[in-house]
């Protein structure tokens, strides 16, 4: 028991520490004037690193941490210039922790995420459905870490850009092309129970 004891304790400094000093999720703590995962933004895509926690050597990540009031949401513009093998964008609690992804849609991959017609993938970082295809359920935490990673099969020569603008959840339609299809009660519903359906069997039993 005095063992366990000490391993928690180590983790959770190790934890702490990281979060704090390698990721700077509290602010800058290097004096660079700079915080490695912004509030409400994205920090430039780049190749594995140990602040992401190592990874395949061609994979490109690119992370920050939200923070909204009830009534505020985060929108964030994607271009991906080449196309990678896998994309995903998932959204975490500040212990790194997914949210629930199977009864909630807090992550989209390539797959699941809608393009828009310009090429561009847009998302929406809200606490509550705005009736968009792309929206990424915070599940009521305020704050959160966010990550998007794309996988390609041989080092890319153009990386992806991200930017993020945080406005009132009544603007969203202000900041989104005309041509955003609305997504209905009914079409999130199904769009979770696809979600659900999808864990059941990444972690079925055999």
């Amino acid at each position: 028991m005095r063992r366990v004891g000490e391993i928690v304790d180590n983790q959770t400094r190790f934890w702490n520490k990281f979060y704090d000093v390698v990721l700077e999720a509290h602010g800058d703590r290097n004096g660079d004037g700079l915080t490695f995962m912004p509030r409400n933004g994205f920090n430039a895509p780049a190749g594995a690193s140990l602040a992401t926690g190592g990874g395949q050597s061609t994979n490109v990540y690119s992370g920050g941490m939200y923070d909204l009031a009830e009534d505020e949401v985060l929108l964030i513009d994607t271009e991906v210039f080449e196309p990678p093998a896998y994309m995903g964008f998932h959204l975490a609690n500040v212990w790194g922790e997914s949210h629930d992804y199977a009864n909630h849609v807090s992550s989209l991959n390539g797959t699941q995420a809608r393009r828009d017609d310009d090429g561009h993938y847009r998302y929406v970082v809200a606490h509550r459905d705005p009736g968009v295809p792309n929206w990424l359920d915070t599940t009521g935490l305020r704050r959160g870490f966010m990550t998007m990673r794309w996988t390609y099969s041989q080092p890319t020569e153009r990386l992806p850009v991200v930017t993020a603008r945080k406005v009132v959840f009544d603007e969203i339609d202000d900041h989104l092309p005309a041509s955003t299809p609305r997504f209905s009660p009914e079409d999130r519903r199904e769009q979770i129970r696809v979600r659900q359906e999808h864990v059941q069997r990444r972690y079925r039993q055999y």
